[in-house]
């Protein structure tokens, strides 16, 4: 099964004829290759500011040799998908993705991705399998095998306000956590801290549950443990209601969660590290902050939360692998390349995926100008951060708890009734797939 392209949905033709003028506007990227260079396909996600940070790392390596030469594609928006299968319908894709999408698992199980340990010898995959941080192999494995090599890590904390907290230390209890976020409030535009759809993933794992089981295959989204996370969440539906609730969202609704703290809006958010240096900028007379780790139940878990980043692909069958490896080793910081992924991360504001580029001096140093920042990069390093599991229904599964989760904050299930109901829609669906691959294989 994972030695072949399963059937795409995009079909051929549906490429050629809407692709054709894309991937033509695509080639434009394309530079003169210097000779005896041998050219690296790179895709990409990155725009914005971040676009120059891509270019930057793409230069460095470009000049760091003489065999290899990176060609960078932004491919921005939500089409990397689509774009990506159409291409390998076309039978021209690139050697190299950086992604950050809930695919790994599924990508692989389609045969579409190049296991890491077919681009290395034995002991070399050994070596990076210890390099990398917990949370970073975690990311990159299905099946027992490394699909994907992170470049970064995206960890959620708390953000407080300094006025919020009064002089008192971010809190570490849940108790402590709601005597802070329950202050009363009658204003409608402002509420201390308002729990977030897509943050269960993060909570359930706080309060010490866990959504998949790989030693049964089972989808555990109703784990006891999860439900009193959500639960919990709950419970600030109903200590402001949901008609605050809909006035609060409609006033701020053009607002982003970093202005809403800087106003006051919210005295509690849970976001990422990104959200650092421009919090920084803001800090004065008028603001402070500070984060803290995801406060957690007597029984749950101390440095504990949901982890994503950012990651590198190979695709099967790609022109260049061993020039995507080269480029993957550069810039994750692999391989005797810490300090060039030092500065590279420095750059980006982004979380290293292993503790020897954490330690170089150069992101020592952005460290130094972001002390909030060293939280995130403690946090990275616990085993207890944990990514959405990597089944080969992935994307469906992160979507169908976040859709549970909205039906509980907006009180039209309960908690148990909507953990239950994706539970079994995602035990269903994944099922599917596993007796559809077992058929496909019964000569």
């Amino acid at each position: 099964m994972r030695q072949r392209i399963a059937p795409i949905v995009i079909a051929v033709v549906v490429a050629s004829l809407i692709g054709l003028s894309w991937a033509v506007a695509m080639r434009s990227a394309e530079q003169t290759i210097p000779a005896g260079r041998e050219r690296v396909v790179f895709w990409h996600f990155w725009g914005g500011k971040y676009r120059h940070v891509v270019q930057d790392v793409v230069r460095r390596f470009n000049d760091s040799q003489t065999e290899f030469w990176v060609e960078e594609i932004a491919v921005p928006g939500q089409n990397l998908d689509m774009k990506f299968f159409m291409a390998l319908a076309g039978g021209d894709f690139p050697d190299v993705l950086n992604q950050d999408d809930q695919i790994i698992g599924q990508w692989a199980e389609r045969g579409a991705l190049m296991p890491l340990d077919e681009l290395m010898p034995a002991d070399e995959y050994a070596r990076l399998n210890d390099w990398l941080s917990p949370a970073a192999q975690k990311i990159g494995t299905y099946d027992g095998r490394l699909y994907a090599l992170c470049n970064g890590l995206d960890i959620r904390l708390m953000f407080y306000r300094r006025d919020i907290l009064d002089g008192r230390d971010a809190p570490t209890s849940i108790t402590d956590f709601d005597a802070i976020a329950h202050k009363a409030n009658d204003d409608p535009t402002r509420i201390v801290y308002l729990p977030d759809d897509r943050r269960l993933w993060a909570w359930g794992i706080a309060f010490g549950g866990r959504f998949y089981d790989p030693d049964t295959g089972k989808i555990t989204a109703n784990d006891p443990a999860i439900v009193r996370a959500l639960d919990w969440m709950v419970s600030y539906s109903k200590l402001h209601g949901l008609e605050k609730i809909r006035a609060f969202r409609s006033t701020n609704r053009e607002t982003g969660s970093q202005s809403m703290l800087l106003e006051g809006s919210h005295g509690i958010m849970m976001d990422g590290q990104w959200r650092i240096e421009p919090l920084d900028e803001a800090v004065g007379a008028n603001f402070d902050y500070t984060v803290g780790p995801l406060p957690h139940p007597p029984d749950g878990l101390a440095n504990a939360g949901w982890v994503n980043g950012n990651f590198f692909l190979v695709p099967r069958g790609c022109k260049n692998p061993r020039g995507a490896w080269a480029f993957m080793k550069f810039w994750s910081g692999f391989g005797g390349n810490e300090a060039e992924a030092g500065r590279t991360a420095a750059a980006g504001g982004w979380i290293p995926a292993s503790r020897g580029v954490v330690e170089q001096p150069m992101f020592q140093a952005f460290l130094d100008m972001h002390p909030n920042f060293r939280l995130f990069v403690e946090q990275a390093q616990s085993g207890d951060q944990q990514p959405t599991p990597n089944i080969p229904v992935q994307a469906y599964f992160f979507e169908r708890i976040n859709q549970a989760t909205e039906e509980a904050l907006s009180l039209k299930a309960s908690p148990q009734e909507a953990l239950d109901a994706a539970t079994r829609d995602v035990q269903r669906r994944l099922d599917a797939l596993r007796n559809f691959e077992v058929n496909q294989r019964t000569p």
